[in-house]
């Protein structure tokens, strides 16, 4: 087996358990892989400002670490300093988005990497839960062009969560054909420029570092991790992931709250 030398780690059902804690287990064995110069990679839908406190607790910061951010639309240093791969979404893919959640009558905001943007001057309460918990200022714009001025790496619709299982049902072939359309909690519905994703930044990332694809693994539990999932040398599905995920995993680890990360780490990277 290819000694492992960079982890690529999903937050939400993976990293954190069900009180959004991080176990003394999961802690000690992701600090154990960082002192045998293991690059451990926050892989996450949040933009930066939504996993500093993370990445401090862990240790992972400065310039010699990395965190993926946007479902992989950017990558970037722990410090935020250093870009090291950026995938926006065009204005013209949001504009067909917004028109087509108009029509739904759903809420839209786009994001960039230190703020959101919105024309709905009615902001749904689960877009405000959203921006509280990623640390996102939220901006209110008066008209769809004022957007132009924006660089955005997504646009994230809010709705409760059957009202968005009807939408992504039937987002129209011109969106769906030209953007990655994903879902990463059952309240958001996200949609990134097509040549960005988890799996695509990750391997940009190792490329990057010198790393072949043999040294990777990857660890989720929900549809926005499949494509790390898939395209790790190893991919370890959490025993609560969907099944999707679970099938294409070559691992299953333990559930969030068993320290699942943890034993995946013990197994494949720790152990001798």
């Amino acid at each position: 087996m290819s000694k492992i030398k960079i982890v690529s780690i999903d937050i939400d059902g993976t990293l954190l358990n069900d009180q959004r804690e991080i176990t003394s287990e999961v802690k000690s064995s992701i600090q154990q892989a960082l002192a045998n110069d293991v690059k451990i990679v926050i892989t996450t839908g949040r933009p930066l400002p939504g996993v500093r406190d993370i990445l401090s607790e862990l240790g992972i910061e400065g310039n010699n670490q990395y965190v993926i951010t946007y479902n992989g639309g950017l990558v970037q240093t722990a410090s935020g300093e250093k870009t090291l791969f950026r995938q926006p979404l065009s204005v013209k893919e949001f504009q067909k988005i917004n028109a087509f959640m108009l029509i739904q009558n759903t809420y839209v905001q786009v994001e960039t990497q230190d703020a959101a943007y919105t024309t709905n001057h009615r902001i749904h309460h689960w877009a405000s839960f959203e921006n509280s918990l990623v640390n996102l200022p939220l901006f209110v714009l008066d008209t769809e062009s004022a957007l132009e001025k924006v660089e955005f790496i997504k646009a994230i619709a809010n709705a409760e969560s059957d009202e968005l299982d009807t939408i992504q049902a039937i987002v129209p072939a011109d969106i769906a054909d030209n953007v990655n359309v994903i879902r990463s909690t059952a309240n958001n519905l996200e949609f990134i420029d097509r040549h960005a994703s988890k799996g695509h930044a990750l391997l940009a990332l190792a490329e990057k570092l010198g790393i072949e694809q043999a040294e990777t693994m990857a660890i989720g539990d929900q549809a926005n991790d499949y494509s790390m999932i898939e395209q790790a040398g190893i991919g370890v599905a959490m025993g609560n992931a969907i099944a999707d995920i679970k099938h294409i995993a070559n691992a299953q680890t333990a559930t969030n709250n068993e320290s699942g990360v943890a034993q995946a780490i013990e197994k494949f990277v720790l152990s001798k």
